[in-house]
C-alpha cells in the first residue's frame, strides 16, 4: 500500500513543488534557484532571508493573493541581471535591471494578483530572468479570477 506521504511527495514533484523536506529533521534538502510563492516571512527575526522562510511556494494563484517571484543568482559580482514579466497576451508588463552584488544575490519581485489581472488579464504569466543579457530561467505561473456567482 502506498503511504500518504509518498503520494504527497509525488504530487508535489509533478505539480512543481520546489522544496523537499525531511519529515524527521524538518530541514530543506533542495531549493531551486527560481520559483514563485506568496511571501517571505522572517521567522527568526534576524533580517536575513533564509531558505525555509518562503511561504506558499507554488505556481497557481487566485486573484486575492500576493505573488513573489524569487531568483537566487549565483554570478560574478558586477554581472548585469534583469527580468521581464510577460503577460498572458505576450506583452511585457514590467522589466528591471540591477547588478550582482555578492556571491549570491536574492531578487524578489512582488505583485498583487488582482493588479496583474486588472491590467493584463488572467492566465499564464511568465517571468524571464537574465544574467549578462542571457536568458537563464523562465518562471511560469497561472493566475485565476474567482468564479462569479
Amino acid at each position: 500500500m502506498i503511504r500518504r506521504a509518498s503520494i504527497v511527495l509525488v504530487a508535489s514533484v509533478l505539480c512543481g513543488c520546489v522544496g523537499f523536506l525531511d519529515n524527521e529533521k524538518k530541514e530543506i534538502l533542495y531549493t531551486p534557484d527560481f520559483f514563485s510563492c506568496n511571501y517571505w516571512i522572517d521567522r527568526n527575526q534576524n533580517g536575513k532571508i533564509e531558505i525555509d522562510e518562503w511561504e506558499g511556494i507554488k505556481d497557481c494563484f487566485l486573484e486575492k493573493e500576493h505573488i513573489s517571484f524569487v531568483a537566487y543568482f549565483r554570478q560574478k559580482p558586477g554581472t548585469p541581471l534583469s527580468f521581464k514579466l510577460i503577460a498572458p497576451d505576450g506583452s511585457i508588463y514590467r522589466e528591471k535591471q540591477l547588478r550582482q552584488t555578492a556571491k549570491t544575490t536574492i531578487w524578489c519581485q512582488e505583485y498583487e494578483a488582482r493588479d496583474l489581472i486588472n491590467e493584463r488579464g488572467q492566465g499564464v504569466w511568465r517571468m524571464e530572468w537574465y544574467a549578462s543579457d542571457r536568458l537563464v530561467n523562465i518562471t511560469y505561473i497561472r493566475i485565476f479570477k474567482f468564479p462569479q456567482d
